[in-house]
């Protein structure tokens, strides 16, 4: 108890350090928790799961492109031997994911997210459950369990329990209980749950398999068994399958799946999110540091003295120790109190959705509160503890050679701090490039509509429901010219095309081609035309005509000189027709060429794409061009439209927007790196006055002895600026080539991308240099000031 209250009372004598040093801890550590609570939640997708590391879905690989899909394993598809039938695998379970799958309720139809699965699921994903009539979920196969949004949706406050719904096959099923929200995310969520045996599916999908593995094994192992490449049904090329771990799926760009709510983590985006993370904290701990070892050299007499009358090791390290741990306390707090108040412009600003976890918010505070402190302790320790008490006495009112660790640690300071500022100036020139730069087509007053799915199977009753609603849409938008001025069922062109397919010339090699629908209201509302050739005419084209249109860079990627001369060959059929299905090996006449368009982020290029005709229908989506001086009109009408035949929630986004948030990932971190570069600024800053303030006062006898010399305060002036001018000026030359080697490696394999020029690097040296210096002014101005006599008289 004495050694804390001794502890205090020292801290709250050095009022100004201890807050400097507190609010620059503060500062950084609420960066960090904030960027790591994030992290937490992307690293522990699915991790509600037990035993989530032997949890496997089943994935189908190509032997000639190599392309990884989710695909699961029927009996029919006489794929021997089946994997699914490995003494590894403890229990399986066939499942078919429908992320848009149309309910009827009261004559309206609601486009839900349903899973159709087996009992076994329920045993490998253990799905929290709110309220229940049945003990056993799916043990009747006209049960069906919802989410509770869900039941808001299609209930309101009434309870869910016992009311029916008719699937997308025609089924009525009954409520039989309420799922709420997992423990963390899930990867695959969904909304309503129902039987495989009532959604029969079988005959219109291809299902998923999920596995879990006895202990001992792992999906590498079990694949090792079945490398080899078989010929299965009527896949034009040879396949595998494979168990592919759950928990690595989150952060697989490249296995493909159809479902639209399946969600995707960027593993380099969390890599990037912590280094910059890590590089604030460890400004923080510099700045800590730093002013701490000032406080104790502004300290040594008392610890001369403590030296003199036989004070130990032990009880200098509990002192110092237990100092850090006051500071590092309230540093904590006042981050916490920082995080608290900071969340809601974090989430809007900073795009970060910080949930809260009780276990990890302990976890991290407990962990910076024991390892931090001994962190910050141990150089002032072997620092002082380890000089003679004489040597203590000397540096009473010298700054000495002492000055130079802490020269080091402001220089680290400097050193972060300019490079993340260079990368945060790089940053925003390259994203205000990819969002300014056209995307190649009209996105001005165009709105996308969520789409409305088509009903599964043969029920006609609802077949006829669906082209009911359809036909009565297309209708009212057509005879609305005041409010709509054109609209096409295609999917947005923003939209991934998929490299699935593929295609080659007469005699040429086969190529990865992307495929989109289009039509003649598309390319028209879009305001894209031909470059060669022509682009779809209603009048003479037919969607069962084999004829495409292509992109410029599909014409390169397949070697085209000539469209009028050159077929294009393709695997399949781009649109399947019964009335085809004896064209054995599909040629394509290419009609049109047009420019290459935005359908993806622009670092990774333009995609070569091949155009197919078809008129379309609300399932495939829907862009409407509104007109502009009566946009709210239009919305509402077009809402009032959709209320008519859809019980969802009318969702609609500007096809503007839509472009702009393919690059939400890049305006997060260039708003984190450029956020936290002024925070870094602002701690370097603190850290640059302490220090300065410290030395300034210790040299206050050299300047009043030059002041009698003959110095003038502008020399003095000059004298103070130069010292720490070098020290910037060396921090430059080490942080400019890191930035540069950054930026460099990070942007290696953008297609398009901004030039890396001189002045950048010269607006963070005058930024940083500009606000830092900015604080040494007074500082140095008093002490260009002062009288020499006073100064003299006093010492």
């Amino acid at each position: 108890m004495k050694v804390l209250l001794l502890a205090i009372r020292t801290l709250l004598r050095f009022r100004l350090y201890t807050v400097i040093n507190i609010l620059g801890l503060a500062l950084s550590l609420a960066c960090c928790i904030l960027i790591f609570r994030y992290v937490y939640s992307e690293m522990t997708t699915d991790h509600f799961i037990p035993d989530v590391d032997r949890v496997c879905y089943t994935v189908m690989e190509d032997e000639i492109s190599h392309q990884k899909t989710f695909f699961g394993l029927l009996p029919e598809y006489g794929y021997t031997p089946n994997p699914l039938e490995d003494p590894a695998v403890e229990i399986s379970s066939t499942l078919y994911l429908r992320p848009g799958d149309p309910v009827t309720l009261n004559n309206k139809i609601y486009n839900v997210a349903s899973l159709a699965t087996d009992t076994n699921y329920l045993k490998i994903v253990p799905i929290p459950i709110l309220k229940s009539s049945k003990n056993k979920l799916l043990d009747n196969p006209k049960d069906a369990v919802i989410t509770e949004n869900l039941a808001q949706l299609l209930f309101g406050k009434e309870e869910p329990i016992g009311k029916q719904i008719t699937t997308s096959m025609g089924e009525i099923v009954t409520i039989v209980a309420v799922m709420g929200k997992p423990a963390t995310r899930f990867s695959m969520p969904f909304d309503l749950l129902i039987s495989n045996e009532s959604a029969n599916y079988r005959k219109y999908q291809v299902p998923n398999s999920l596995v879990k593995l006895h202990k001992g094994n792992s999906a590498a192992s079990v694949n090792k068994k079945y490398k080899p490449f078989r010929k299965v049904a009527n896949f034009p090329n040879r396949i595998r399958i494979c168990f592919y771990p759950l928990q690595e799926l989150y952060f697989d760009q490249e296995v493909i799946t159809y479902q639209d709510n399946r969600l995707q983590g960027n593993y380099m985006h969390i890599l990037i999110l912590s280094a910059i993370a890590l590089l604030i904290m460890l400004i923080g701990l510099f700045n800590f540091i730093n002013v701490y070892t000032v406080l104790i050299q502004k300290r040594a007499r008392e610890f001369g003295m403590k030296k003199v009358f036989g004070a130990n090791i032990r009880q200098v390290a509990i002192q110092l120790y237990t100092e850090n741990v006051c500071m590092t306390t309230v540093a904590l707090l006042l981050a916490w109190v920082f995080i608290e108040i900071g969340i809601t412009a974090a989430e809007t600003y900073l795009m970060i959705q910080s949930s809260s976890y009780l276990l990890f918010d302990l976890v991290v505070s407990v962990s910076i509160l024991l390892l931090l402190p001994f962190i910050t302790a141990i150089y002032p320790f072997i620092r002082y503890n380890y000089s003679a008490p004489v040597q203590s006495l000397n540096m009473i009112g010298r700054s000495g050679a002492s000055t130079v660790s802490r020269k080091i640690f402001l220089c680290l300071q400097y050193i972060i701090t300019l490079s993340l500022t260079v990368i945060s100036i790089y940053s925003i020139r390259q994203l205000n490039f990819m969002l300014t730069t056209d995307p190649g087509y009209q996105t001005e007053n165009i709105i996308k509509v969520s789409p409305i799915k088509a009903p599964n199977g043969g029920n006609m009753g609802m077949w006829n429901k669906y082209n009911q609603i359809t036909t009565q849409l297309a209708r009212n938008l057509k005879n609305n010219p005041l409010l709509i001025k054109q609209y096409s069922f295609c999917p947005s062109p923003i939209s991934h095309p998929g490299q699935n397919n593929w295609g080659h010339i007469p005699g040429g090699e086969r190529k990865k081609i992307g495929s989109k629908m289009s039509n003649e209201s598309y390319f028209r509302m879009l305001g894209i035309e031909a470059i060669e050739g022509r682009l779809w005419n209603d009048s003479i084209d037919n969607e069962l005509d084999l004829s495409v249109i292509i992109n410029e860079s599909a014409k390169k990627e397949l070697g085209i000189s000539d469209i009028d001369k050159t077929p294009v060959i393709m695997d399949h059929l781009l649109l399947y027709s019964s009335l085809m299905e004896g064209e054995p090996v599909p040629r394509y006449k290419i009609i049109g060429v047009i420019k290459d368009f935005s359908t993806r982020h622009l670092s990774k290029g333009y995609e070569p794409i091949i155009f197919f005709n078809y008129e379309g229908s609300p399932q495939s989506g829907l862009l409407i061009s509104i007109q502009p001086d009566k946009k709210q009109e239009a919305i509402n009408y077009i809402q009032e439209l959709y209320h008519e035949s859809c019980g969802d929630e009318f969702h609609y986004s500007f096809l503007k927007d839509e472009v702009l948030s393919v690059y939400d990932e890049d305006k997060q971190l260039v708003r984190i790196a450029s956020f936290f570069a002024a925070i870094a600024i602002l701690i370097s800053s603190m850290g640059l006055f302490s220090l300065s303030l410290f030395d300034i006062q210790q040299r206050f006898h050299e300047i009043s002895i030059r002041k009698i010399n003959g110095a003038t305060a502008s020399t003095i002036r000059n004298m103070l600026f130069f010292n720490y001018g070098k020290l910037y000026g060396m921090a430059c030359l080490v942080a400019l080539p890191l930035a540069w080697l950054a930026i460099t490696l990070y942007m290696e394999h953008f297609v398009y991308k901004v030039n890396l020029t001189w002045w950048i690097f010269a607006i963070a040296i005058l930024l940083t240099g500009g606000i830092s210096f900015f604080t040494l002014t007074w500082q140095i101005r008093k002490a260009a000031r002062t009288n020499p006599v006073e100064i003299i008289r006093s010492e």
